[in-house]
């Protein structure tokens, strides 16, 4: 895992024709892996072209499944 916390949305680079005009869902960094970096959740491989400081996603974006959901900062009122 990565020191500096990150996130970002997935890799689509390898579908025949992506819809990146908007971030879908932002996930939190893991571990790096042969093609790049896993979402916490393990279900992407992250685009690092673009990030994200944690804090900065907003909630509706937000990956919720458990391991970018567990890794998201607190949510202050």
């Amino acid at each position: 895992m990565t020191d500096v916390p990150w996130a970002a949305g997935r890799d689509a680079s390898w579908y025949r024709r992506p819809d990146v005009r908007s971030a879908k869902v932002v996930h939190v960094a893991g571990q790096p892996i042969r093609e790049g970096i896993l979402s916490r959740c393990g279900r992407s491989v992250l685009d690092q072209s673009l990030t994200w400081i944690p804090e900065q996603v907003p909630e509706r974006i937000r990956c919720r499944s458990n391991g970018c959901r567990q890794a998201w900062p607190a949510s202050r009122p």
